[in-house]
């Protein structure tokens, strides 16, 4: 009776050799349960209850649809997350990037914490990483400065915090819709600018001046919230500028959610978007695609910055010496129907 039981032990014993063996810095795919079955000469029901037992193990992990692969080696088996005060459930950074970062966690069995910022527990140096989301405050700061050692920041700081800083190229941003406008033939626009206690909304402005005044472009400012009813209350002021004797032809909104405020607004007045106004948002958030006509806009690459984060951390990992690194990741431009040619330029 105790046949069965054995033959699956040294079933999934035999596997377990082969997996340790193959074990790489990448997911390694592995034959299909059919060919694996074969070229090992037993059932796929003892084939099936071999590779559970790996994957319990965090060997193995099964992607639906996909296969079944190896787990690389990692260079830590648990990551923390530390996410500020002012950041909302439903920011969509926040939320794209947990999920990516929870998919990779579990692709490659780390284990995943997460806190926010007004129930962080004590801390302590066990080797793991912290990364934090968010502009946290100065007293959370020196808890963590002096707690870890690898600190992993995805918004700016200044540079007496001991971490790295692994942050879209916000300026960067700012300066290529500027430069966008301009291809399109735009001279005079306005520029829907967040606070600058955000250093997000900040360098995309100072990234959109600099390059509008390098590029002959009139620009005109208005300051709010990054948010939708923010958008919404600006478009009034659109509005009367749109009424001038020398109206803007397009905008360049700090976020989404101030872009699509303000074409709503500009809905409600009969304005049409892209014909009297053109309109560049930024962050890529679900509606931007959903809406009509759909936000031209900025996206990041979530899955490039989570595999940019880990690799970070395998390097950081190896030295094991607290570093100030700034790495800037590009954002890709993404064109829809609210991006027109300005009058005359047809």
């Amino acid at each position: 009776m105790e046949t069965k039981p054995l033959l699956r032990d040294a079933l999934t014993d035999r596997l377990r050799e082969f997996v340790v063996a193959q074990r790489a810095d990448v997911p390694i795919r592995i034959s299909p349960e059919r060919e694996l079955a074969e070229q090992l000469g037993v059932s796929r029901i003892s084939l099936r209850h071999a590779l559970k037992n790996l994957v319990t193990e965090g060997l193995l992990t099964q992607r639906q649809g996909s296969g079944t692969y190896i787990v690389p080696n990692a260079a830590v088996s648990t990551i923390q997350v530390l996410v500020a005060n002012d950041i909302k459930q439903n920011d969509p950074f926040y939320s794209e990037f947990l999920a990516e970062l929870t998919h990779y966690c579990t692709d490659n069995s780390i284990q995943l914490q997460v806190s926010r910022e007004d129930v962080l527990k004590a801390l302590k140096e066990d080797g793991s990483p912290l990364v934090v989301v968010g502009i946290v405050g100065e007293a959370t700061v020196e808890r963590v400065r002096q707690a870890k050692r690898l600190i992993i920041s995805t918004q700016y700081y200044p540079d007496f915090l001991n971490l790295t800083q692994l942050l879209f190229d916000d300026s960067r941003i700012g300066w290529e819709a500027a430069a966008i406008l301009a291809e399109y033939g735009h001279t005079r626009v306005i520029h829907l600018a967040g606070p600058s206690a955000y250093p997000s909304a900040e360098e995309r402005t100072k990234g959109f001046l600099d390059a509008a005044k390098r590029r002959g472009i009139d620009v005109v400012t208005l300051h709010g919230k990054m948010n939708w009813k923010s958008g919404h209350k600006l478009g009034t002021d659109v509005v009367q500028l749109l009424s001038g004797d020398d109206p803007p032809t397009a905008v360049f909104a700090s976020n989404d959610w101030m872009a699509l405020g303000l074409m709503h607004r500009l809905a409600e007045e009969r304005i049409r978007v892209p014909d009297d106004l053109s309109i560049i948002g930024c962050d890529d958030i679900h509606m931007a695609g959903e809406v009509s006509p759909g936000l031209a806009t900025f996206k990041w690459d979530m899955d490039f910055i989570v595999r940019e984060l880990f690799s970070v951390i395998d390097a950081e990992t190896a030295t094991k010496s607290r570093t100030r690194k700034r790495i800037l990741l590009p954002a890709r431009f993404v064109t829809r129907e609210s991006l027109g040619r300005a009058p005359g330029m047809e």
